[in-house]
């Protein structure tokens, strides 16, 4: 059922992922349009300031005339109230002092005002935002106006928005999040039944074919004892063998799809399960020729499935012989890096192609028709011990070169 947990949890990151990427691009753009707004807007008050050269009060004059009371700043307001702003107007000659009009005197001085202009003339950026203050420069030749804005209120509008907009997509997370691991849950009902019922399949089937092959194989060996060495008979018993083999593994991936929530782990010497398994095997590769190296690291302790473990190594180095070529090296290895044990089986042979390294875990896989039929593989050994790793909550990798050697590394 660890696929289906899988299948659900990918399920909820793909909907997150797409949620998220709406509200955000959503948000995104209503947070930029407002800053567009203030922008433009504070543009257009700069721009009215300049062309009224910032007399603010109708009681002043434009070049020896009255201000209209029409184009008098003082009561100048936006959507947040009175707009504040300084205008002043240098000579680039010096030949006059400045010319500073403000609303904003109970907030700065004349002279924190000229020093304010005099060092947004001489910076390199003629607009932009000065600590809350929209700027604009320019300069005729005669005379550089700086022209500013306080746009403060319209900025904190729009830093309380981003905040909202934050939030908004924390509580939408969080919603989806409840509303799609609920919803599926049922999306993967379907599969969930098709892998339970699949599981159940194999599981009655392999136990039904145990009893008529055990009765074939007896029937084998009792004639075998009347008639004699057969041709026909050692087919029959070969084959018996295979299909019992094939059962065997088939319970035994059942068995994990079915325990996988259920193992009880155990602090155990693995040097020793690894060596023992190791010897094992030994025999079986000197009658055929291959040279049989280990290097497993002693007093390695770890807390997992002994049984488990056990049917791991077993897999591997069965694997490895199998596969192997005539007069091939098969080198078990056991080491620690850190708190993590890795155990590698390596052989000479027919190696792996690429494309083949993604599937060869995968249930009746097997990468070579003719060889898997003459060793009596049915691709499901490398799956049960990617299960077992997985229920160990270790990774399990295949590596090698084709025609050449292969290598089984898991890491637990």
């Amino acid at each position: 059922m660890n696929m289906i947990k899988k299948t659900q949890y990918k399920f909820i990151a793909i909907t997150l992922c797409a949620i998220t990427l709406v509200l955000v691009l959503i948000l995104g753009i209503l947070n930029a349009c407002v800053y567009v707004a203030i922008i433009f807007s504070g543009r257009e008050n700069i721009e009215l300031i300049r062309e009224r050269r910032g007399f603010i009060y109708s009681n002043e004059s434009i070049d020896g005339y009255p201000v209209h009371p029409d184009f008098a700043l003082d009561n100048m307001k936006n959507s947040e109230g009175k707009i504040e702003y300084m205008y002043v107007r240098i000579n680039n000659n010096g030949a006059s002092s400045p010319f500073i009009t403000t609303n904003m005197s109970d907030t700065y001085t004349a002279d924190e005002i000229y020093y304010l202009a005099d060092m947004l003339i001489k910076s390199d950026v003629k607009k932009g935002i000065y600590n809350s203050l929209l700027y604009e420069v320019t300069d005729d030749g005669l005379y550089s106006v700086v022209v500013i804005t306080d746009v403060s209120a319209d900025l904190s509008l729009m830093r309380s928005l981003f905040r909202i907009s934050v939030v908004i997509i924390i509580c939408s997370l969080v919603f989806v999040y409840i509303f799609s691991y609920y919803l599926s849950r049922w999306a993967v009902k379907p599969v969930k039944n098709a892998l339970e019922n699949q599981r159940r399949f194999i599981s009655d089937a392999s136990h039904e074919l145990k009893t008529p092959l055990t009765v074939i194989s007896a029937n084998a060996d009792v004639l075998e004892t009347e008639i004699g060495v057969n041709k026909w008979l050692e087919n029959i018993k070969s084959q018996s063998e295979i299909m019992s083999s094939l059962v065997h593994d088939l319970l035994n991936l059942a068995k994990m799809d079915e325990i996988h929530e259920e193992i009880v782990f155990s602090s155990f010497d693995l040097s020793s399960v690894v060596l023992s398994k190791t010897l094992e095997f030994e025999c079986t590769a000197f009658e055929s020729g291959k040279r049989f190296e280990q290097n497993i690291t002693d007093g390695i302790t770890y807390n997992g499935n002994e049984d488990m473990i056990k049917h791991l190594v077993t897999i591997l180095i069965d694997n490895a012989i199998k596969h192997s070529d005539e007069n091939g090296i098969i080198r078990v290895t056991l080491t620690t890096a850190g708190n993590k044990k890795i155990f590698q089986v390596y052989n000479t042979g027919n190696g792996i192609k690429n494309s083949e390294k993604d599937k060869i875990f995968n249930r009746f896989y097997r990468s070579d028709e003719s060889r898997s039929k003459a060793t009596g593989g049915y691709g499901l050994g490398l799956s049960i011990a990617k299960s077992i790793v997985e229920a160990h909550k270790g990774t399990i990798t295949v590596d090698g070169e084709e025609n050449k050697w292969v290598s089984f590394t898991a890491i637990l």
